[in-house]
């Protein structure tokens, strides 16, 4: 009989024994990688879709079958299909820790994944041609996979995707381009019952909930001394975190710590600056604290504890005086030594790159990785029994093959305490046998549960029932090969179910709208009855409707319930509410009696208003209850209440004010007679159409067309319906205008009496006079002054042609023109005739008959009279005097003159006998 029993025992451990920690069974990562550790030893898979230098997270059930898996960016099912809306993700592939998979602690259909970026610092600065992937980086997002989906193949919800969490400081610009660090890891709540995911960047580690409801986006912050400047990203966000499977610790790797990225000396990249920290981590409150510093002036990137937290390991990159890479090294740490940081162990170095460092369920850690140079590696290397003192962990290299497939530098993070020998607990409403089973993949001799109430159970597999609600200090001890270890403590809470109104609540609601107001049927919003289901406490709980008991309990993840708009099919139909704490699964079933009044079908007239010029018009609503009260000979106990939309009516929801603006529209209404339904109906808000015209407008006038006819620019079979009342008492549509003013018109709808006020402002707009054009002979460029000028446009000869905005023209040719201007509204054009001097600029008095004399060019006879032309040496003494039309070939008094600047001098007097006098210089050159 005793060896019966015996092997039963053993039956009942082994089922637990499968079951326990599958979640993290099976691993992707790498280039199409992939492991199985489902059956106790590694075995590669084949059939991975990933292909990723360091980012990856993959999940399974707790079956240890492969429920989906990511690099951050998009997602993959079962099927190794991408997940429907599964990708567009905001991690990277290139982050260190792209990815992780959290559950609801409540409902086992729904996964959370964290995704970091790459905070990339091109990506940071003000230079967008640098930019690389999308410009920006998102920092970490959260998006929730619902697994009740897609035929259990599971599908994103598309409105709970790249939800952004903050963990920066918004008013630091620096920190707000970058966002974030690549680091990111998870661990159960102390009491199980939540779990923490956490982050860090610069001098901050951010810690959020993740409890039944959902994402908590505000985090708990713990600042620490060390901080990791942002002007040396993106090396300095490079490199691992992981809490302990105890949840007491926070392990973190800096790959650097770098002020900037400027090179070193030799122009190569800055070593040597990387940092590994040990920090405590309280996982009831969340706060992180008591710093330790176990390594520096190094190059970290992969970390890792032990399954029971007894040891940490480190793999760190080692490079040359000059930069060059010259393999790796893997550490180890005693967490129980009294002095952490002096008890370093060098376990490993060769010519590998530092790679990730992953703890999986066969409590083995596994290392990534590959020789340098190399382009990845075809095996992952273990650590055999991690929680042996130094080089008796049994790290091994290269032995766990992947058949061809390719490990790089990252391995997929879990929830830490997925490895911690653990228990779990279910059923924790008062009344409830709470259920507690064994997590571990160890052979127990004996258990001992201390279920905090003075009773115990040496049971693998128990249930107790509490005989009150409260607060319980569960502890498990085992006894494994003749060891008894020590204590796991959690705090179990036993909630009472919710107190709620223990009578039927009868929600009432009009029969309007619909085709018979009497037949008891009609449209409810059931969220009008939780107040007083609730007892007026409706924040602490999530109510959800079901047409009896049966449903509302057999609904075990609420995902079947009624929707909260809600047409009854029977008379005084009665549904069940079923009440659930928002911080628990206990709940209490309510009932709620559907009761549709007889309604009263109003009708009443529709409303006219005013347009405002867009379209809309205000209306009030005060006067037309009123006038509805008066006009149907209603009670005066009687209150109208307004909405935009039925269905608003129905549901009581958003009700309008006195003052209302609108487009025309329906309006519905309720009446009610001391809050009780007496009719319903509805009317039109109608918008009385107004021409648009604008209401303030200017006119310029050219002088010389006074008198002018102004009027509002209304269409011809619209102007009857109203009236015009103008400023200076005409009355008439049009009315003329004689000078310069501001006039306003009045203009009154005739039948609703909607009134505009439009504003003229009638501006006198002179010609242009030309007073003055300016001729440089030196550049052959003419400018044009005027007075009256209102956008002036001006022109060179031609009148009719295309007239310019400049009042300078340049390389005019020498002769006699005229410039006509005019201003942008078109009244008379001025002009003036002007004269331009043209001369060479140089002489070359040598007998090759080019250019050996000089003269005066353009000259117009016929309009104009010349003075002499004298020419003078640059000292001022006079050297010629020649007749305007006559040349100089060089000569003072028969002799060379000799090379240099010459300057002269010409009167010219036009018909009106102005003189002007024109000087310049030349220059002669004698070769």
């Amino acid at each position: 009989m005793k060896n019966k029993l015996f092997f039963i025992i053993i039956f009942v451990f082994n089922i637990v024994n499968v079951q326990a920690q599958r979640e993290a069974g099976i691993w992707y990562f790498g280039n199409e990688a992939g492991l199985d550790f489902n059956s106790g030893s590694p075995v590669a898979l084949t059939n991975g879709q990933l292909v990723t230098n360091e980012g990856c997270s993959t999940i399974s059930d707790i079956n240890g079958n492969l429920l989906f898996y990511t690099d951050g960016t998009t997602i993959w099912n079962a099927n190794h299909t991408i997940m429907v809306n599964g990708s567009g993700l905001l991690g990277h592939k290139s982050s260190t820790q792209s990815a992780i998979i959290v559950p609801n602690p409540n409902n086992p259909a729904i996964y959370y994944i964290f995704t970091v970026d790459q905070p990339n610092d091109k990506n940071a600065d003000n230079n967008p041609g640098n930019n690389e992937d999308d410009g920006i980086n998102n920092g970490l997002n959260y998006t929730e996979v619902n697994m009740s989906l897609q035929g259990g193949l599971g599908a994103v919800n598309i409105t709970k995707k790249n939800i952004h969490l903050i963990t920066y400081d918004q008013n630091n610009t620096e920190e707000s381009n970058l966002k974030a660090s690549e680091k990111i890891t998870a661990v159960q709540s102390a009491n199980g019952s939540f779990y923490w995911v956490i982050t860090h960047f610069t001098n901050k580690f951010y810690a959020f909930k993740v409890t039944n409801s959902g994402v908590n986006k505000n985090p708990i912050i713990s600042t620490t001394s060390l901080t990791i400047p942002t002007g040396g990203y993106l090396p300095n966000a490079i490199g691992y975190l992981k809490s302990s499977p105890n949840g007491k610790k926070i392990g973190i790797v800096h790959l650097s710590s770098r002020l900037t990225n400027d090179p070193n000396p030799k122009g190569g990249i800055v070593r040597n600056t990387g940092k590994v920290m040990l920090y405590d981590f309280d996982n009831t409150t969340g706060v992180v604290s008591n710093p330790i510093s176990l390594l520096s002036a190094a190059n970290p990137y992969g970390i890792e504890f032990s399954s029971k937290s007894k040891k940490l390991y480190v793999t760190t990159n080692h490079y040359n005086n000059d930069g060059n890479t010259e393999g790796s090294s893997l550490l180890q740490y005693n967490l129980e030594s009294s002095n952490i940081a002096s008890s370093k162990v060098l376990i490993k170095k060769n010519d590998f790159v530092a790679g990730a460092l992953q703890l999986a369920i066969d409590e083995k850690i596994y290392r990534s990785g590959y020789k340098i140079f190399s382009n990845g590696g075809d095996y992952l290397s273990v650590i055999k029994n991690p929680e042996a003192d130094g080089t008796a962990c049994n790290f091994t290299s290269n032995v766990i093959n992947l058949n061809g497939k390719k490990a790089l530098l990252g391995l997929p993070p879990f929830i830490q305490s997925l490895f911690l020998f653990n228990f779990k607990y279910e059923f924790t409403c008062f009344g409830d046998a709470t259920h507690f089973s064994i997590s571990t993949l160890e052979t127990i001799d004996t258990v001992l549960w201390d279920f905090g109430d003075g009773t115990t159970s040496t049971d693998l597999d128990t249930y107790h029932t509490y005989a009150s609600p409260g607060t319980y200090q569960v502890t498990l001890i085992k006894t494994v090969n003749g060891e008894v270890k020590e204590p796991i403590l959690k705090e179990v809470i036993i909630k009472d179910r919710p107190i709620i109104l223990n009578t039927i609540f009868e929600l009432i609601q009009c029969d309007s709208y619909d085709s018979n107001p009497n037949d008891s049927l009609g449209i409810f919003n059931l969220e009008n009855s939780i107040e007083a289901l609730t007892l007026d406490n409706a924040d602490n709980f999530n109510v959800y409707f079901y047409l009896n008991d049966i449903a509302a309990d057999g609904d075990t993840y609420n995902e079947n319930s009624l929707p909260n708009i809600f047409s009854n099919t029977l008379p005084n139909q009665i549904l069940t509410a079923k009440i659930i704490y928002k911080d628990s699964n206990c709940y209490s079933l309510g009932k709620i009696k559907l009761t549709a009044v007889s309604s009263t079908v109003l009708s009443v007239t529709n409303i006219d208003g005013c347009d405002l010029g867009d379209g809309t018009a205000e209306f009030n609503l005060t006067a037309k209850e009123s006038e509805i009260i008066t006009s149907l000979n209603l009670p005066n106990t009687i209150s109208i209440i307004f909405y935009e939309t039925e269905e608003n009516a129905i549901n009581n929801f958003n009700p309008l004010s006195s003052n209302y603006i609108s487009p025309s529209k329906a309006i519905f209404f309720k009446a009610e007679n001391n809050g009780v339904c007496y009719g319903a109906g509805k009317f039109y808000l109608k918008v009385n159409y107004f021409p648009p015209i604008d209401l303030e407008e200017t006119i310029f006038v050219c002088d010389s067309s006074f008198p002018i006819t102004i009027n509002p620019d209304i269409p011809l079979n619209l102007q009857q319906n109203y009236t015009y009342n103008w400023s200076n008492n005409e009355n008439t549509y049009a009315i003329p205008i004689l000078n310069e003013q501001v006039i306003s018109l009045t203009i009154i709808d005739k039948a609703l009496l909607c009134e505009k006020v439009k504003t003229f402002k009638i501006i006198k707009v002179s010609s242009p006079v030309i007073t003055k054009v300016k001729v440089d002979i030196n550049t052959s460029s003419i400018t044009v002054h005027t007075k009256n000028n209102f956008e002036n446009l001006y022109i060179l000869d031609n009148p009719y042609g295309s007239y310019q905005e400049e009042n300078t023209f340049f390389n005019v040719n020498p002769g006699a023109h005229i410039i006509y201007v005019k201003n942008k509204y078109n009244c008379t054009i001025s002009f003036k005739k002007f004269f331009v001097l043209g001369f060479p600029k140089f002489l070359t008095p040598n007998n090759d008959g080019i250019n050996d004399t000089w003269e005066v060019k353009g000259l117009d006879f016929a309009n104009y009279t010349y003075s002499s032309i004298n020419i003078f040496n640059r000292y001022g003494k006079h050297i010629a005097t020649i007749k305007p039309n006559a040349t100089w070939n060089g000569l003072y008094n028969e002799k060379m003159v000799s090379s240099g600047d010459y300057w002269f001098s010409i009167n010219i007097t036009d018909n009106e006998q102005k003189i002007t006098t024109y000087k310049g210089h030349f220059s002669l050159i004698r070769r």
